[in-house]
């Protein structure tokens, strides 16, 4: 397979260590990809705004000098009972005994942000996304023990001239592997229930109806009625009546996972005075202890 060296395509750090960087430990390493590998999606944010999240895909990893296109193109030897990696690079295995850099490639594809509301939108600013320096935190969609998060910063944006992805702008994202995290979604209790809900793309259109079926403070799990047509949504605007409590709830979610049957919402956002804004701390309790009051909600 193709792989090549690519000195100096990586660019410099905005902040270059003084002194060199320690080599990664080998079994990280193999976690970090076997938890991102090479065409699965993710989905980031930068650092301290966990309420702006776009997804993407990883197309390639870099690794030291060399470009990864597969993973079938880098596996593990032992050489004198050390861990070393080998690479293919045109048939021919070129062995890694230390790897001090490790960098994941995604696509850049301007406007991307689009997807965002108005307010997300500002707080990027004019310069946009992935800028360099920037660091964001990737979440893996491709991974049943829990849900990777990984931090990483902005090399550098750059148009490739050859390649898989020749005459294609990527982001060369660097990770820190000691900040590979397993986080597990569950760990806030999921409450069973059965509440009708009203259900409607994000950018508007038809409302379906639908049923809520569990619940935690950050994410809904929502049963679809035949008819309705998901697919290819990302976001979701969900209504919830409570009319015991003389309540209504107007909330915004990304789709986290979806089925025939079901589709799971991270809530990113509550309806205030006729906006969206983020779900606080606050909001999030409100709707639960709401929602535990109702005479569908099993505790």
């Amino acid at each position: 397979m193709f792989s090549r060296q690519f000195q100096g395509f990586l660019g410099r750090r905005k902040e270059a260590p003084a002194t060199p960087e320690p080599p990664i430990d080998p079994e990280r390493l193999i976690d970090l990809m076997r938890c991102f590998p090479i065409g699965g999606k993710i989905r980031y944010f930068p650092e301290h705004r966990k309420d702006i999240v776009l997804e993407s895909i990883i197309i390639a990893y870099g690794v030291d000098n060399h470009l990864v296109y597969s993973q079938h193109d880098i596996h593990l030897d032992a050489d004198n009972g050390r861990l070393v990696f080998l690479i293919d690079d045109n048939w021919k295995d070129r062995t890694v005994r230390e790897v001090r850099s490790f960098c994941a490639l995604i696509p850049y594809v301007g406007g991307m942000e689009g997807d965002l509301d108005y307010d997300r939108r500002a707080a990027i600013g004019a310069g946009g996304f992935l800028q360099r320096g920037e660091r964001l935190t990737l979440m893996s969609m491709s991974n049943t023990r829990g849900v990777p998060h990984l931090s990483t910063q902005v090399r550098k944006r750059v148009l490739l001239k050859e390649g898989y992805y020749a005459n294609h702008a990527v982001v060369v994202l660097e990770a820190d592997p000691d900040s590979l995290n397993h986080i597990d979604q569950r760990q806030q209790v999921r409450v069973r229930t059965c509440i009708p809900v009203s259900l409607q793309r994000a950018e508007g259109g038809r409302v379906h109806a639908a049923t809520l079926v569990d619940f935690t403070e950050s994410a809904l799990k929502i049963r679809l009625e035949d008819g309705i047509d998901l697919l290819e949504c990302k976001s979701l605007i969900v209504t919830v009546r409570v009319p015991e409590r003389d309540r209504t709830f107007v909330l915004a979610g990304k789709v986290m996972r979806r089925d025939a049957d079901c589709v799971v919402l991270a809530l990113t956002a509550r309806l205030k005075d006729n906006r969206f804004r983020d779900i606080e701390v606050f909001d999030a309790l409100d709707f639960k202890a709401t929602l535990l009051q109702h005479p569908a909600t099993r505790t």
